[in-house]
């Protein structure tokens, strides 16, 4: 026996109510649909059975004229305090210059302001990526010393390619490489060599010395958290 062929004729789905079927193009079943406002519109199976559309668009029109004709000067969302509209932008929704309590201004469309999904001009997201920021910090940090700092790779701008060397030249025309390491502000040269392999020779060893100790001691600690 077949599977019985589902009818949604007569019933409603928010503010539609389901005329006929209309022609499909591929698998998916189209139905003719009567909103409460008056207007037709042909929607998706779908669409109507998961709650997708449950109307003809009047819903979102009327939440957009909504939004647009209420007078949000003076009101406080977040940090902003709305000074004035300023105009629609090209999506119709109404515009409004907002004064942050940081100082700033910024220019906000009335449904983000409604919907609390801008409440300052910006500085709130920075504030909260500053803490984020201090808090790793204060994690990775070992005896005043931030060990990512340590393990970081040579600056794109290195030219010898050598963390902690550097290429100098002699008034002779002939190079010579630095090599020095710095552990809690402090720099220490560890000499000038006359081939690259011996000044980051001289660095990987300096960096067992100043460095390891540190890193050693965050790899334990983060252990002992897990």
């Amino acid at each position: 026996m077949g599977r019985k062929i589902l009818d949604l004729t007569g019933q409603k789905y928010g503010r539609l109510t389901v005329i006929e079927e209309v022609a499909r193009k591929g698998y998916t079943r189209k139905w003719l649909c009567r909103c409460e406002c008056g207007n037709e519109t042909i929607v998706t199976q779908p669409n109507l059975r998961n709650g997708h559309t449950t109307s003809c668009g009047c819903v979102q029109r009327e939440k957009t004229s909504k939004s647009n004709t209420a007078d949000l000067t003076g009101k406080k969302f977040g940090k902003l305090k709305v000074v004035k509209r300023l105009g629609t932008a090209k999506n119709r929704k109404a515009v409004w210059l907002c004064k942050c309590e940081c100082g700033n201004t910024t220019e906000v469309q009335s449904d983000k302001l409604l919907s609390g999904e801008t409440t300052s001009c910006g500085c709130a997201r920075v504030e909260a990526g500053k803490a984020v920021q201090q808090t790793l910090h204060e994690e990775l940090t070992i005896d005043g010393v931030v060990v990512p700092y340590l393990t970081r790779k040579a600056r794109s701008d290195n030219r010898s390619g050598v963390k902690g060397v550097s290429i100098i030249t002699l008034k002779s025309g002939e190079k010579r490489y630095k090599a020095h390491i710095t552990i809690k502000g402090k720099t220490i040269h560890l000499g000038t060599f006359e081939t690259l392999e011996e000044a980051e020779q001289a660095r990987k060893k300096a960096e067992e010395v100043y460095h390891k100790p540190y890193i050693n001691k965050l790899k334990e600690e983060k252990r002992h958290d897990e």
